[in-house]
């Protein structure tokens, strides 16, 4: 693990970091390291397969993220795309469509045993 921004921040010099997210946590986990990104912003349908548990879920559907990216990307660029996901009583809990609905999330979530899982993919043309 890179503890040293100035490390990384020196190994990316020619390179543009293209966020494929709109999230504000990944935007300021980004500043917070230092590195200057673009964002840009692709729609995707969040649809896995059923038969994906847990990480297997946010794995796919960071990847997933990356696709209407590749064919645009250029040899100095590098796209980050990412996925979290909640798990509880053996299912994926999706996106809160209102803050009510993300207090009530919350307030079933303190109480009870849960997981959360986040991925992370790291696109270029040659990976």
């Amino acid at each position: 693990m890179i503890t040293d921004t100035t490390v990384l921040q020196e190994k990316l010099k020619n390179h543009t970091l293209i966020l494929g997210s709109g999230s504000p946590r990944r935007k300021h986990f980004l500043n917070e390291l230092g590195l200057e990104f673009e964002v840009r912003l692709k729609s995707v349908e969040e649809n896995y397969p059923k038969d994906l548990k847990r990480a297997e879920i946010s794995d796919y559907l960071a990847l997933l993220k990356a696709k209407p990216f590749l064919d645009e990307l250029q040899p100095t660029e590098i796209l980050i795309t990412a996925d979290t996901i909640v798990w509880f009583e053996d299912q994926a809990l999706g996106k809160p469509n209102s803050e009510k609905q993300a207090y009530e999330m919350l307030r079933t979530l303190s109480s009870h045993e849960h997981e959360v899982f986040s991925s992370v993919a790291i696109s270029s043309t040659t990976k």
